[in-house]
């Protein structure tokens, strides 16, 4: 998918509501950065840290909790992006804010599309990230590669995603996130 056929798609869509959300919950924003690469966009994944407490090894994005110097949950998601991989937040602009997701761990997290331009070098923060990678937008947005698992818990029902791709699993919210935005732009 090239960046023209991708904001097609975004500008055509109507914003998706929030749901509604526990007021309990802590806000919280991710960057989904977005690369031209040879073959189309790229989205840039990490994997974080084997050493964190939580979700450690696990493949996310770029992000976390509002500090109070954010001045928004854009900037949250740029702050965290500079200190986890090294993104300039000048080299950033904002292509869509996607629909927020409350997570188990009491998270509202609320993610953003976001456009890289160049080529940066990304530095990984070893404190939380082990690796960054890419992966072809066209594969992830493929609902093809989505694998869907429904589980019962506390008496609800819950879909877990999980998406394949050389040897990993992504998976978690990083994955319903993935296909939250794949169906948002195969309509």
């Amino acid at each position: 998918m090239t960046r023209e056929q991708l904001l097609t798609r975004l500008n055509l869509l109507a914003p998706a509501p929030d749901p509604v959300l526990p007021c309990h919950a802590r806000p919280a924003a991710v960057l989904l950065p977005l690369l031209e690469g040879e073959e189309g966009l790229e989205l840039v994944l990490t994997r974080r840290s084997r050493h964190l407490r939580h979700h450690p090894g696990q493949i996310s994005f770029p992000g976390g909790r509002v500090d109070d110097t954010d001045a928004s949950l854009w900037h949250t998601a740029l702050r965290e992006s500079q200190e986890e991989i090294g993104l300039d937040p000048a080299l950033c602009r904002p292509l869509a804010r996607l629909r927020a997701q409350h997570m188990v761990s009491g998270f509202a997290l609320t993610p953003f599309i976001g456009l890289v331009e160049g080529r940066p070098h990304f530095v990984p923060n070893p404190d939380e990230v082990d690796e960054v990678f890419r992966v072809p937008l066209d594969y992830l947005l493929d609902l093809d590669h989505h694998y869907l698992y429904y589980l019962h818990r506390r008496g609800r029902r819950h879909t877990v995603c999980f998406i394949p791709w050389q040897g990993i699993w992504i998976w978690g919210i990083t994955a319903a996130v993935i296909h939250q935005f794949a169906v948002q732009v195969s309509r």
